[in-house]
């Protein structure tokens, strides 16, 4: 009866918060009863002041706007690439045969095994960088739109050839609708990919202005309390991040909820 007053959605929140908290709890605890090596697992104390060092502000001020500038801009071109190949492999049978093989060969390659050809082609520059970011969002874009075009009931079609819709109509009537949650979905996951790439690649690769900028510094001076800050700083980041595009999605998809 004590937690009657809540509302689903309320308690729904408060469970959610349950595990943070505790997480915190006991990470407060490690550090005050001395349970691990402070050189080793920072206490929440010296992470929480991590961002009061002079240097970590210079490095956490100018790489998070570079960071998100470069994520923001390899997620568009790879999410427009991806866009515009789901949308060809979906719609021509042909073209799936052709290059959907080569395709699902590409995706396999794992992310990271094209930093070296990148980088002879690039230099360690930004376009190297963008380049990186920019592979990460096409693979997921490309297979989700695919998949929604692929995924469309032949009756919509139907219908929309019965109602002899032009064809662009049928694709702004019928087909996009119809394919629209795959497609949120697709840039969902592109941004999500495009995000660890960010990190990835500011992380192993030198000389770049970024949030990896900040773990690379703890690294360097072994100053664990500014390596977990960062981890945190990226956690959140990319947190807000998708929060955003899931809104941005509901947004685009409100209009099923009046179906």
């Amino acid at each position: 009866m004590a937690s009657s007053w809540l509302t689903p959605r309320t308690r729904k929140r408060v469970l959610g918060l349950a595990l943070p908290l505790t997480l915190l709890a006991l990470w407060w605890s490690a550090g005050a009863f001395g349970w691990v090596d402070p050189r080793l697992f920072a206490p929440l104390a010296k992470v929480v002041r991590a961002p009061l060092d002079p240097v970590v502000q210079k490095l956490i001020v100018n790489g998070v706007g570079a960071s998100l500038l470069r994520n923001i801009e390899g997620a568009l071109i790879g999410s427009a690439a991806g866009l515009a190949l789901g949308f060809w492999l979906g719609f021509s049978a042909r073209a799936d045969k052709l290059i959907g093989p080569t395709f699902h060969v590409f995706r396999q390659i794992a992310m990271f095994a094209w930093i070296p050809l990148l980088t002879a082609w690039f230099g360690i520059g930004e376009a190297m960088r963008v380049g990186f970011i920019a592979i990460a969002a096409f693979k997921p874009m490309t297979m989700n739109v695919q998949e929604g075009i692929r995924s469309i009931p032949p009756q919509y079609l139907e219908v929309g050839r019965a109602m002899c819709l032009s064809r662009r109509a049928m694709l702004f009537r019928v087909i996009l609708p119809a394919a629209l949650p795959s497609i949120s979905s697709g840039l969902q996951l592109a941004f999500i990919a495009a995000w660890l790439a960010t990190i990835g690649v500011e992380t192993l690769v030198s000389f770049s202005v970024g949030i990896g900028s900040v773990l690379r510094e703890g690294q360097e001076h072994f100053h664990m309390e500014v390596v977990m800050f960062g981890i945190v700083l990226i956690g959140a980041l990319g947190f807000l991040f998708n929060a955003a595009i899931q809104a941005l999605s509901s947004h685009l998809l409100r209009w099923r909820g009046t179906i």
